[in-house]
């Protein structure tokens, strides 16, 4: 072979040693990131579940918080039309009670 050809046949053994190194550590660092996410996900619903006082959906229990949050009852004041149609004037006199009983308290400690 002449050296014009030993040249070629190096450099492409060269370029085909560095894509494989370079796409096993690829491949490596991506399963590790999958790895980590996947973990993650797994905390923070060991998290929740702890949250919910330990009500675990695997044993039993299928429901959304499994009966801690009642949804029918939750935001029903903000629904009943005689707590939403308060005027501006009773919105400012509660406010204006909240500070004055907040002074109150700030003062007596």
């Amino acid at each position: 072979m002449n050296k014009i050809q030993v040249f070629i046949l190096v450099a492409f053994l060269s370029f085909l040693l560095v894509t494989l190194t370079q796409s096993a550590a690829l491949s490596e660092a991506a399963s590790s990131r999958i790895k980590r996410q996947s973990a993650d996900v797994r905390t923070a619903e060991y998290l929740a579940w702890i949250a919910l006082g330990g009500k675990v959906p695997s044993q039993g229990c299928e429901l959304v918080a499994c009966g801690v949050v009642d949804v029918h009852a939750s935001g029903k004041k903000k629904r009943d039309p005689q707590f939403a149609a308060a005027s501006d004037e009773e919105r400012y006199n509660l406010l204006r009670a909240l500070i004055q009983r907040a002074a109150q308290e700030n003062t007596l400690s």
